[in-house]
């Protein structure tokens, strides 16, 4: 009776188009969202791992081993364009002509965007000074999607945030506008903590340094193998002496003074270099602006002129660091706190000095990614998110 049954059930559930439950597939296994990457990120972070998974097929081929992989062979122009660790000559003479390029609206404009270190207000700064203004009222959608359309009299604009600065660009793109904005290297990694987990700081930061370690092995070895540095380093976050890293164009753990001395050069050779706290008063800002008009400089009879917002934007979740966390990361980062001392007296040295006068011959300053020289996103690509809203009519 019981088999008779089954068999009467299975026969109505092939009749309604239904496999029995013991044949039916499970359901696949669908990628993770957006949201469930970001949290398995900050548990990387925080040092736990995620239990690997193994997709094993019969035709499986046993991989070759990491060590037997060789290093990509790079051209003669891209061994010239490696950075060197050397420290690059001061020219004034190069950034009084650059600075007359833009003012022509040649050349090329470039800012090294540091993660929580006031970027994005600088980025704002030089969508404004790029996009021409919106004329007409436009969608939300509108204005994310579409491209944005030039400013008369403007230099091509990029910015870069994932990759470290090559300083090979300052030689190889001397009619080039370099900016950059810093701030204190304790309040930086202190906002990234918040902003990325906020609690477990030990963990948090360990996590951190075995990428770093990793990062630094992986470009000793290239450099092992050939000789040269590689073009193009990512580092997107860093807890110990993220500054020199960026400047220098070398991922290292740990850093040595050779390191610093090439970075110290490299900003000094910035044409504009700004410090976050300086911009909270409102005379910080008006000579901060003042910088930036002099090395991009607009009609005075443009539309919507760029400013530089009062309050940063994208601060992160806030919170108060203990005293035994803050000297942990001042340890961490000893040349990073040299370097933003640098970059204080630089700015104020900037600000006091007299603009030298030239008479630009070439301003020839194209990007080359395969150099990684000047590499990174278009200004225009970013008009409709970061242009404020009362800049979007006729203004």
């Amino acid at each position: 009776m019981q088999a008779l049954l089954w068999v009467l059930a299975l026969a109505a559930s092939q009749e309604h188009g239904r496999r029995p439950l013991h044949e039916r597939r499970r359901r696949p296994v669908r990628d993770k969202t957006a949201r469930q990457q970001a949290a398995a990120a900050r548990a990387r972070a925080r040092g736990y791992l995620e239990a690997p998974q193994l997709h094993i097929t019969e035709d499986l081929l046993p991989e070759a081993p990491i060590n037997d992989v060789a290093p990509p062979t790079l051209t003669e122009a891209q061994r010239q364009a490696t950075p060197t660790l050397r420290k690059l000559p001061v020219n004034d003479q190069r950034r009084a002509c650059a600075q007359a390029c833009t003012a022509e609206g040649k050349g090329t404009v470039y800012a090294q965007h540091l993660r929580k270190a006031g970027g994005t207000l600088l980025r704002q700064y030089l969508a404004r000074y790029r996009c021409k203004p919106f004329d007409t009222i436009v969608s939300k959608r509108q204005r994310l999607v579409q491209r944005g359309v030039p400013r008369a009299h403007t230099a091509h604009t990029v910015i870069q945030g994932e990759n470290a600065f090559n300083p090979q660009s300052i030689l190889m793109r001397p009619s080039t506008v370099y900016v950059t904005i810093l701030r204190d290297p304790i309040s930086r990694v202190a906002s990234s903590f918040f902003a990325d987990d906020g609690v477990h700081f030990e963990n948090w930061l360990e996590g951190i340094q075995r990428a770093s370690q990793e990062r630094s092995k992986d470009a000793t070895a290239f450099h092992s193998s050939q000789r040269v540095w590689p073009l193009s380093v990512k580092i997107h976050e860093e807890v110990a002496n993220y500054y020199v890293q960026v400047f220098s164009g070398v991922a290292a753990h740990p850093i040595t003074q050779k390191h610093f001395d090439a970075a110290v050069s490299t900003l000094s050779n910035f044409d504009v270099v700004l410090v976050l706290e300086h911009l909270s008063t409102p005379d910080g800002r008006k000579e901060a602006m003042s910088l930036l008009e002099r090395a991009l400089p607009l009609p005075s009879i443009a539309r919507c002129p760029p400013s530089i917002r009062p309050r940063p934007v994208n601060s992160g979740r806030k919170g108060v660091l203990t005293e035994g966390q803050r000297r942990r990361i001042a340890d961490l980062n000893v040349y990073d706190v040299k370097l933003y001392e640098h970059a204080v007296t630089l700015m104020n040295a900037r600000i006091a000095s007299v603009d030298m006068e030239c008479a630009p011959r070439n301003c020839s300053a194209a990007p080359d990614d395969s150099l990684n020289l000047l590499h990174g996103e278009d200004a225009l690509d970013s008009c409709g998110r970061l242009i404020p809203r009362k800049c979007r009519r006729d203004a």
